[in-house]
């Protein structure tokens, strides 16, 4: 399932994944490893602080 996940995450040309579950993210990201895949996968909260708290 996290195969099929990372392929059609790769597949939107989007720049990362993000979820609010901490084991889908942890297989996904090792999933896209696997395969060489630069996305970043995030949780939903690290997300949403990043884009409200300018750096």
């Amino acid at each position: 399932m996290a195969c099929d996940k990372a392929a059609d995450a790769v597949a939107t040309g989007a720049s990362r994944v993000l979820s609010t579950d901490g084991g889908c993210l942890l297989t996904v990201q090792g999933a896209l490893e696997a395969k060489g895949e630069a996305l970043r996968v995030q949780h939903n909260a690290e997300f949403l602080w990043e884009r409200t708290h300018a750096r």
